[in-house]
């Protein structure tokens, strides 16, 4: 019996002590930076409780301002058609920007990205890398805060800083911001305002962030851009340029836009009603696209092709029809006439 007290007052003490190290440490995981500037994503539902009311009615109330480009504007601009804008955040990194950099450039396509200060500080030859390769460089804060949950002082020194920074590496003065997490109140968006800022939030999110996982992110933006179903419907796609599996996902996924006819336009060009690319030329399927698209003989004028590729009913291949081929010294040309068309 004193044995069970004993048991029973250490496991209480362990209880006791145990509890609040893990509240602690659970409370702290949400704010950790993981190396080489890849951040924990903020939890979704603790965002939600600070932000979601005042962004509903932001929404409601500033849906019409040219410096508001919220979900239902977004939606609004690009849910009916098969435009796309394509956003990346949380860079620059050195390992994985000029990946995706290079996978653009070989593909003529633009993107906005949303840089950090503290990386654009750590890497400002990155910066000034995208910025001349003609892609457009927004304020994603300095240190990937909460800014909804900023006084006003902090957060015009989260903005500030980071666009003076961004302006002395490419002389020029970012316009756009993508608050972290889309976490939007009143405040950010009159402080944004106030720094000639618009902000720019997103309608496809294939959770890169989360699963940094290829597979996973393409089967998400099928799924969200309607690929599966054709259903086919636009949007503003949220990539992070941080992550070895979404510079694994870039390629095939510009593929699959290619090959459904997507526009990848920009976000400074819609309301304008643009209905072309940011470059010279549409993003084109390389060699080792896998995508099937079908071969019409017809397209080469060459009537050997067309007689021998060019679908016709089908042909039953008798046994007696193969055995007179064969005699007659035509079985090679029979067997391939009748493959092809059957």
């Amino acid at each position: 019996m004193k044995a069970f007290i004993n048991n029973r007052l250490v496991l209480s003490f362990l209880l006791s002590f145990a509890f609040p190290v893990m509240t602690l440490a659970a409370s702290l995981a949400g704010s950790l930076k993981m190396p080489s500037g890849e951040f924990c994503a903020a939890e979704k539902l603790e965002v939600n409780k600070y932000t979601g009311s005042e962004e509903n009615f932001i929404n409601d109330n500033f849906a019409s301002l040219g410096a508001y480009y919220g979900r239902p504007s977004l939606l609004k601009l690009l849910g009916g058609s098969r435009k796309v804008i394509l956003t990346f955040d949380d860079g620059p990194h050195p390992r994985t920007t000029p990946q995706v950099l290079e996978i653009l450039r070989r593909r003529n396509v633009k993107a906005i990205f949303f840089v950090l200060g503290l990386q654009a500080q750590k890497f400002p030859e990155l910066v000034k890398q995208i910025y001349d390769e003609g892609h457009i460089i927004g304020n994603h804060s300095f240190g990937h805060k909460n800014l909804a949950q900023l006084s006003e002082e902090k957060l015009r020194e989260e903005i500030g800083k980071t666009s003076r920074l961004i302006e002395s590496i490419t002389g020029k003065r970012p316009e756009y911001l993508r608050p972290p997490y889309g976490a939007m109140n009143k405040n950010v968006l009159r402080v944004a305002q106030s720094e000639g800022m618009k902000i720019v939030l997103w309608t496809v999110d294939p959770k890169d962030w989360q699963s940094k996982n290829e597979t996973a992110i393409l089967k998400s933006l099928d799924r969200q851009l309607g690929f599966n179903n054709g259903d086919f419907r636009g949007g503003a796609v949220l990539l992070h340029d941080i992550y070895p599996s979404t510079v694994r996902a870039l390629q095939p996924m510009l593929d699959r836009m290619a090959t459904h006819e997507y526009l990848i336009t920009s976000i400074d060009k819609l309301d304008a009603g643009s209905a072309g690319f940011w470059a010279a030329a549409s993003p084109s399927l390389l060699r080792s696209s896998f995508f099937y698209k079908a071969f019409d003989p017809e397209v080469t004028g060459n009537q050997l092709l067309v007689s021998m590729f060019k679908k016709k009913p089908r042909v039953e291949k008798s046994h007696m029809a193969i055995l007179k081929a064969h005699k007659s010294g035509n079985l090679l040309a029979y067997l391939i006439k009748n493959h092809f068309n059957g």
